[in-house]
């Protein structure tokens, strides 16, 4: 919502500021706090050595010789940025937030392919109830039914007449948010596995820092110098920044950083129902501090977010575990990921057993 609101607020006579550059400052400010996690993760693996054998150490492992594969979701995670900036500019914040739980799907679909995690039936149906319930509650708490029916129809004939904002464009802004939910679902996976298969080596703070590091060049490049260069020279990198986009870029940095930890720790099936379940929250929030009476579709769907969440998590499936513990010395290893099956059979059998 407060991204929303800087992008399509008046600004009077000041030029709006420019998505590309609160993406970049973004990046900087995430790298800059998971460069001091980092330097402190590894002063405390050395706390007899000094603060240049620290940084000596920190350098090298930042330098390390499979950084690079950090360069992939680094421009996934830009264009991903850049794309939602995008839509939420073409789109109201209902129909965005509606849309872009698609990604939901689309990460577990990528967990599937990549990670080889195991959706039993009940799952299936969890998440397709969490999708829908996401979906009602969005749609159902700002706007009245017949607005909200006026709003879907305007999308499907490609009426942009109802949708709100100084740079209105619904069909563009439904492609960019679409775009974005399959690159999230990749790339949020994609990072799940890099993390977890070298968290014994590696920190998670030290990959944020890599991530982050590999992500100024699109952002810069791609983004400011390329897209915007010349409104850039015209009219300065902080033209139009205020404290709501100041806020919307902490809550960015603050959030994927957020996300990286929930990311190791939980996984990003878990990380999409709690983001789910703030939804829910959050409208039932705004309904007590601001007098917003509840509707009966949006209670509906707060009732499907619930009741998804319980499906999911109490189904009797065991998840793939990528960082077996010691006692899970000789249990059944998980299934290969389906995406090494495509690939290469009998390679990826080979080097599955050793």
């Amino acid at each position: 919502m407060v991204m929303h609101h800087s992008r399509n607020s008046p600004t009077g006579s000041e030029p709006r500021y420019l998505a590309s550059t609160a993406v970049l400052v973004v990046e900087a400010l995430k790298l800059l706090v998971s460069l001091a996690l980092a330097t402190r993760d590894m002063r405390k693996s050395h706390p007899s050595s000094s603060w240049l054998e620290v940084l000596l150490h920190l350098r090298r492992s930042i330098c390390a010789s499979d950084s690079w594969k950090l360069v992939v979701p680094a421009a996934l995670y830009t264009l991903q940025n850049s794309l939602v900036y995008a839509a939420i500019s073409h789109l109201d914040a209902v129909t965005f937030q509606v849309t872009y739980q698609l990604k939901i799907l689309t990460t577990v679909l990528f967990s599937i392919l990549l990670l080889g995690t195991t959706i039993t039936p009940r799952q299936w149906l969890a998440l397709v109830l969490l999708t829908a319930g996401v979906a009602v509650v969005q749609v159902a708490g700002p706007l009245g039914s017949d607005s909200w029916k006026d709003r879907l129809t305007s999308l499907i004939q490609g009426d942009v007449s109802l949708s709100e904002g100084p740079t209105s464009g619904a069909v563009k802004g439904l492609v960019a948010v679409m775009a974005a939910s399959l690159i999230s679902g990749l790339t949020c996976v994609y990072f799940e596995k890099l993390v977890k298969d070298s968290l014994a080596s590696v920190s998670l703070w030290t990959r944020n820092v890599q991530l982050s590091f590999f992500s100024l060049f699109p952002a810069l490049f791609i983004g400011v110098i390329a897209k915007d260069g010349a409104a850039v020279a015209r009219d300065g990198f902080f033209a139009g920044y205020n404290s709501v986009v100041w806020a919307t870029i902490a809550l960015q940095a603050f959030g994927g950083l957020v996300v990286a930890v929930c990311i190791v720790y939980a996984g990003n099936v878990a990380k999409n129902f709690a983001a789910s379940f703030s939804i829910v929250v959050s409208y039932a929030a705004t309904a007590i501090i601001f007098r917003t009476p509840l509707t009966l579709p949006a209670t509906w769907g707060a009732t499907l977010v619930l009741l998804a969440m319980y499906l999911y998590h109490t189904s009797s499936a065991k998840r793939t575990a990528l960082l077996p513990t010691s006692e899970d010395e000789g249990a059944t290893k998980p299934p290969k990921p389906l995406l090494f099956d495509l690939m290469s059979p009998t390679d990826s059998n080979r080097s599955y057993r050793e």
